[in-house]
């Protein structure tokens, strides 16, 4: 499709904080810096993203797209997506995972349907990466056994398409569609998922499929996800043009 390249990057790499006296004021210092951070990011994109989501805007209407009844006109729902991208928390996360989806079926109901799911389950994949990531760390740091972290993997990779059907509320922040030539009809979804309920959700899928593991085995699982800091990175390619 012309109009968006679908193709999502999510790179999240641990950082382990360090431990002393000095802790505390130091992590007290990071928020408050990362809370002034969010304030500019938020400001400066929105900025960008107003002339950005009109001009976007424009070539979906070209390709034949438009925005649901009801729903806000299409420059305002890439507007609001745009600015999702660069959302973090006081911690300096990702707030949001956010999935994407172009699906196309005979009528209207199929497609909206089979593109939510799918936004979805590429959700779950983005958030099974992000754990991936965090198993991979551990090993580097000798915390959990090569022979540990395939096991771990095996149940995160079974318990994926589980994830997806214990997400909660999933913001839906793009939804149009188009008629086709043929009648088929295509819908475009984009969503965003708070990265800390994503991380909740596959946990507990990975705890259920972990049931039959040991004791030791589910301790190791409690020190991946203990990890002392994720640095920020993106988690997806929507950015609006200079």
């Amino acid at each position: 499709m012309k109009a968006l390249n679908f193709i999502l990057a999510l790179a999240f790499v641990v950082a382990f904080a360090s431990c002393g006296a000095s802790k505390q004021n130091t992590t007290k210092t990071v928020l408050e810096n990362n809370r002034d951070r969010r304030s500019v990011l938020l400001a400066d994109f929105k900025k960008k993203a107003t002339g950005a989501a009109v001009k976007e805007a424009k070539k979906y209407k070209k390709d034949g797209y438009r925005n649901f009844a009801g729903d806000l006109p299409i420059e305002k729902q890439i507007e609001n997506a745009w600015v999702k991208t660069v959302d973090v928390n006081a911690q300096g996360y990702p707030e949001y995972i956010v999935g994407n989806a172009q699906v196309t079926a005979g009528n209207v109901t199929a497609a909206k349907s089979q593109a939510l799911h799918a936004a979805k389950v590429e959700i779950a994949s983005l958030t099974s990466a992000m754990i991936a990531s965090l198993i991979e760390s551990s090993v580097a740091n000798n915390e959990v056994s090569s022979g540990e972290a395939q096991t771990l993997n095996k149940h995160l990779q079974a318990s994926k398409e589980l994830v997806v059907a214990d997400l909660g509320q999933v913001a839906k922040d793009l939804e149009i569609y188009r008629e086709l030539p043929n009648k088929n009809v295509q819908v475009i979804t984009r969503l965003s998922y708070s990265s800390t309920q994503a991380l909740a959700a596959a946990r507990n899928q990975l705890q259920k499929q972990m049931q039959d593991e040991t004791q030791e085995l589910h301790k190791k699982l409690d020190q991946v996800f203990n990890i002392g800091r994720v640095q920020l990175g993106e988690n997806t390619n929507v950015q609006p043009e200079e």
